[in-house]
């Protein structure tokens, strides 16, 4: 019969057709096959990290720098960017989602039978947690139906990737595992397979039926069962595929291929990388070129919105301008230029800072991205509004004096740094700083106070300018715990605090007085929280007496009392007096009060006095009560 030309052409374009469609699943295929390895490397590492690490991992040559990152930020949901490193993002999962749901999510996106270490490392990353922790919690876990063992529990996957073969009629079997006939037909030759003698050669048989594309798992069990009859175990088959990892691959939603769907994927992943030239780079050819000047850094308005982009996506996080500058402006540590470029584009950033807010250092934010308290005084370090006191006679208590009324010991004492706080502090170079503290110091020894440690804080009142970046008001810094992990902290210089040390100060017992050191790192953003069980004499509190200071301040909060009453109901607890620094501490546990005021009182009256160091209280001198001496030094209000 002859073929008209409009049939042939319809014919053609039939085939063009599916000659494209076929290449778009090839395409499909060989990027899933790429997700998974790059997800399975990252999940063997453990850890953030680098393109050149990963790819070592996954031990595949044909797969260049250039193309895994094109694949990973072509899939946003399945990897992220972390300081220059890779990371998976089931790793920032919620931490406070039950850790069975978290655990089958894993396992899920995995896509394979998961190793046990592997799934206890993944959970202690998740939560935050130790790894060992994991060890009993996991395999108790894992023996829910849901999942099957592999190896002795070894590997674990999930039963619903297993042909379910409790129905009693095949249409129900097929119903109850999400299977259909028309599923079924396209391997209808499968009946013929030897399940008996070599299961493991049908079932390659079987995949490759699939004409390079992966096989559900459950259709391949389903003529296994027919073939072996009551002989049929989907775990042992499953078991036996696993077991050839260099043939078999499994990937996500219980699908096998083989080798050669891998082999038509590394043809895809060399034409996609031919096109990439990011991370690549050229041969030296035989002849040395002449060396062209390096060209500075130029910031075009297409570059501009990238960067806008790129930082708005990393939403509460920090950016350092390194990682912009090798993610986005594809200028590496290599150049030539890197160094004057780093220069370049920080300067850029501070110019358009209503798109890029500096943190210190090399480090940016998008805007309205940093916690909404900071700027803030937290209410219970204000100092409280007192109303007037007077004695039976009239005579007004709480009255605040000129230094010229203070001693020199006295004033001495005020000007310690440790004596000092947020809001009641001193010019830096008044300030009378410890040994050892200084801007240049490695580290300096800090001494933490109850109020701090309530929120949180710490005031920069005892941190020398310059220790810390000086600039801009807000800076971000890295704080390292005892166990390496960095947490991010807020330096504030507006409101004279460091905000976001509360999980720091969880394992410290002592409520007033611990000593901890602060150590700078390499990295000007980057510090070491170090903390020995040591405490401050003036500072510390006992347990004991905390809870006596925290009843009389509840005594204190029902009904108007007088400063002076609090330092005459301390010192005499303190029969041989204290330190004007102890002294300062507990009346500050029992309400906020300034170091002038409470000098102010000890120097006001004379059953207050000071011998060697040592505040007393004279109970028969306070009918004497104020020193009228120190009249003429009472600040008017």
């Amino acid at each position: 019969m002859a073929i008209t030309k409009s049939a042939e052409k319809k014919t053609t374009g039939k085939k063009a057709a599916a000659s494209a469609e076929s290449q778009t699943a090839v395409e499909g295929l060989a990027q899933e096959i790429l997700v998974t390895l790059l997800h399975r490397a990252l999940v063997r590492l453990g850890e953030p990290s680098r393109i050149s690490e990963i790819l070592r991992e996954v031990g595949d040559e044909s797969i260049t720098p250039g193309l895994a990152r094109h694949i990973m930020e072509a899939h946003p949901r399945r990897f992220a960017a972390v300081d220059r490193r890779w990371d998976i993002t089931e790793r920032y999962l919620d931490k406070q989602a039950p850790v069975s749901r978290t655990l089958q999510e894993i396992v899920t996106l995995y896509g394979a039978a998961m190793p046990l270490d592997e799934t206890c490392a993944e959970l202690a990353t998740i939560y935050g947690r130790a790894r060992e922790y994991f060890d009993d919690t996991a395999t108790r876990l894992l023996r829910d139906p849901r999942y099957f063992p592999l190896d002795n529990g070894a590997f674990h996957g999930l039963r619903s990737w297993l042909l379910d073969t409790s129905a009693e009629r095949d249409d129900d079997v097929l119903f109850y595992n999400y299977l259909s006939r028309e599923a079924l037909e396209p391997f209808k030759a499968a009946t013929k397979l030897d399940w008996v003698s070599d299961p493991l050669q049908a079932a390659r048989e079987f995949i490759v039926m699939g004409d390079g594309q992966p096989v559900d798992n459950r259709l391949l069990q389903w003529y296994a069962w027919k073939g072996l009859k009551d002989d049929f175990d989907p775990i042992t088959l499953y078991q036996m595929i696993h077991a050839e990892s260099l043939e078999f691959t499994a990937l996500p939603d219980h699908r096998w291929i083989i080798g050669d769907s891998v082999d038509a994927a590394r043809a895809y992943w060399q034409s996609i990388a031919g096109q990439l030239s990011e991370f690549v780079e050229e041969a030296p050819s035989a002849e040395p070129a002449v060396e062209q000047p390096a060209k500075p850094l130029e910031i075009t308005d297409n570059d501009y919105a990238e960067l806008r982009t790129y930082v708005a996506g990393r939403e509460d996080e920090f950016v350092t301008v390194p990682d912009l500058l090798s993610n986005v402006l594809e200028v590496g540590p290599g150049s030539r230029t890197f160094d004057a470029d780093l220069q370049t584009l920080s300067a850029f950033l501070k110019e358009h800072s209503d798109d890029f807010v500096w943190v210190g250092t090399d480090r940016f934010r998008a805007p309205g991205t940093t916690p909404p308290y900071l700027g803030q005084l937290p209410e219970s370090l204000t100092f409280p509004e007192l109303p007037r006191f007077e004695t039976a006679d009239g005579e007004i208590l709480d009255q605040m004096l000129a230094d010229a009324a203070f001693d020199d010991a006295l004033i001495e004492e005020m000007l310690d740094s440790v004596a000092q706080d947020v809001n009641d502090q001193e010019d830096q170079a008044r300030t009378r700083w410890p040994e050892g503290v200084s801007a240049t110091a490695s580290s300096i020894r800090l001494v933490l106070k109850a109020h701090h440690k309530e929120i949180g804080t710490f005031p920069l009142a005892q941190i020398p300018r310059g220790f810390l970046p000086a600039e801009p008001n807000i800076v971000e810094l890295t704080v390292n715990d005892a166990a390496g992990e960095g947490h991010s902290v807020f330096v504030d210089y507006n409101v004279q605090l460091i905000y976001g040390l509360f999980e720091f100060y969880a394992d410290i017992t002592a409520e007033c007085g611990a000593v901890f050191r602060l150590e700078k790192t390499d990295n000007p953003a980057v510090y070491n929280f170090k903390y020995g069980n040591e405490t401050d004499n003036g500072v510390f509190v006992s347990p004991h007496r905390y809870d006596e200071l925290t009843d009389y301040r509840n005594e204190v909060e029902n009904g108007p009392v007088s400063t002076y009453d609090i330092v005459r109901k301390i010192l005499d607890h303190y029969r041989k007096g204290c330190s004007f620094l102890t002294l300062l501490t507990e009346v500050n546990l029992v309400r906020r009060t300034s170091r002038r005021l409470l000098a102010s009182v000890l120097s006001g009256y004379t059953a207050f006095h000071e011998r060697a160091n040592r505040w007393t209280f004279d109970p028969k001198k306070e009918p004497e009560g104020f020193d009228r001496r120190k009249a003429g030094y009472i600040i008017k209000k």
